[in-house]
């Protein structure tokens, strides 16, 4: 359990300040959610969860540990979407919901590309 504390500990800081600098963005000028959209995090979303899983492997995690990472880091965007846009800047519930789940799910997908890349690229051994 370690090595998940020891390599989730970037990506969260990370992700802490790129959704802090989002939400602080978007509370100063609210037209920018229609900028910052699905196309733009996804992205962000799937480097996260990779950049978490991978480290888990490359120091010794198993593939399921790199899951785990990338499903733990995905709360982050599913809180930052409920706390912070939902209850502090008052947008509606199931749209809050809506983008948060989506959130969990593509840093969880970029977790499940990260395990499956440093499996697969592990000499000598197969996960």
């Amino acid at each position: 359990m370690n090595v998940l504390v020891r390599c989730l500990m970037w990506p969260v800081i990370a992700l802490l300040f790129i959704g802090g600098t989002h939400l602080v963005a978007e509370g100063a000028r609210p037209a920018l959610q229609d900028l910052i959209g699905p196309a733009v995090v996804m992205p962000i979303h799937l480097v996260a969860g990779g950049w978490a899983a991978y480290m888990v492997l490359r120091n010794g995690g198993s593939f399921w540990l790199g899951l785990l990472a990338g499903a733990i880091l995905g709360l982050l965007p599913l809180v930052l979407q409920v706390v912070g846009f939902g209850l502090i800047l008052g947008r509606e519930a199931d749209a809050v919901l809506t983008t948060g789940i989506f959130g969990l799910f593509t840093i969880f997908w970029g977790g499940v590309l990260g395990a499956g890349i440093a499996a697969s690229t592990r000499s000598g051994s197969a996960a």
